[in-house]
Parts: structure tokens; sequence; C-alpha cells
């Protein structure tokens, strides 16, 4: 985890990302092996120097256009995100209206994320309409 003072990305920031994302993956990147990162168009993405070493790393990155990202955010949408939230606030809604009443806090919340996530994020959590009942 990393931040800053501001609530944005900062040039430096983004290429300590590059090179976390770099060595997350679990197989080496090759030329034939690329990975797609599709970010909006902050001024910390679009460096000649981010863009150089995601190159390097095999990443290949697509700016989105100005002021679209909420219009061609594809994860956002429904794929990962949705299911995320719909299974996070379920969990919590459970949890904190049950009759052994959980006050929200950093503990009970990173429970919530968790089960979220590893329920949220898988091949068959885009089927949104099946979470939602």
């Amino acid at each position: 985890m990393a931040m800053q003072s501001k609530a944005w990305i900062t040039t430096y920031l983004f290429k300590e990302f590059l090179s976390f994302f770099k060595g997350s993956i679990l197989v080496e990147i090759f030329l034939t092996n690329r990975h797609l990162h599709i970010l909006d168009g902050h001024g910390s993405h679009v460096t000649l120097e981010t863009i150089e070493q995601a190159k390097k790393f095999g990443l290949d990155m697509i700016i989105l256009p100005l002021h679209t990202s909420h219009a061609f955010h594809p994860l956002d949408i429904v794929v990962c995100f949705k299911p995320f939230k719909i299974i996070f606030k379920r969990e919590r809604n459970t949890k904190m209206f049950s009759r052994n009443y959980i006050e929200p806090n950093k503990i009970a919340s990173i429970g919530w994320v968790d089960k979220a996530f590893h329920q949220g994020f898988t091949c068959q959590s885009s089927k949104v309409q099946d979470l939602a009942t």
C-alpha cells in the first residue's frame, strides 16, 4: 500500500505501482506474453518515463480520452466491481442488522471485504442478477 497527502496518484506512485505489478506476475512477461492496462488520461500515467517503463515490463497501455472513464470503464459497470459491491453490502447488512449487532469497524470491514473479494472476483460472479437475489 502506498499513499500521499493528496487524494490523487502521482507519477512517482504510478511508477512504483508498475514495478509492484511486474513483480506480482507469476510468469515472466515477455513480448509474446504481454498484459494490457486500461487507464484514464491522468497526467501521472502519461509521461514518457512511465510509458517506457511499462513497455520494458511488457505492459501495453491504452489511455482513455479525458473525462470519459465513467463511460468506458469496463470493470466498474458489471464485470468485477458490481458483484463485489453486492456481496460486500449483503455481508455488511447481514452482520449489522442481525440479532447479534456488529459495530462497523476496521476489523469487521476486513472480513466483509475478504468474503466479497473471494466470492465477487470469479468467473461466475459476472452473473450479477444471480447475486442480487
